[in-house]
């Protein structure tokens, strides 16, 4: 069973409906920007400026060159982890800007923290979700 949902166009704000799950154009505009993308892509060929899988390429992160092995590939195999893990913490963090409010909570030194950690990991559960119940309980237990 296919569904159809309605979204609102980027480009020209018209509402239209599609089967798929982001839709982000409508079929006019979507047209377009496929148009506009091929002449950017050509043009982009006219200047020879197309990254091509096998040639050799600079590193963003430590300049050494490397050769193109894929065509979203933009650091070489040295610096490929370090990479990844800089663009999941800033997609992380940008969910977490997004989704949740921050709270920050203070504990003694000499191993409590430590200790929370530990509780936590028994039950199976996050610190985060350790702090978050209990305060929830807390409240529950004793109402303004």
């Amino acid at each position: 069973m296919v569904f159809i949902k309605k979204f609102t166009c980027q480009m020209c704000g018209n509402e239209f409906e599609s089967p798929a799950n982001r839709a982000s154009y409508c079929p006019e505009c979507r047209k377009q920007r496929q148009r506009d993308s091929t002449k950017r892509y050509i043009d982009r060929l006219k200047n020879n400026d197309v990254r091509r899988i096998g040639e050799p390429q600079i590193c963003i992160e430590c300049g050494k060159p490397y050769i193109l092995l894929s065509g979203s590939q933009k650091v070489c195999d040295a610096c490929r982890k370090k990479h990844e893990n800089k663009m999941k913490i800033k997609a992380n963090s940008e969910h977490r800007a997004k989704t949740y409010d921050s709270c920050i909570v203070y504990v003694k030194k000499g191993g409590e923290k430590q200790r929370l950690i530990e509780y936590a990991k028994a039950k199976n559960i996050s610190l985060n979700e350790l702090f978050v119940t209990a305060v929830n309980e807390y409240i529950t237990k004793h109402p303004i």
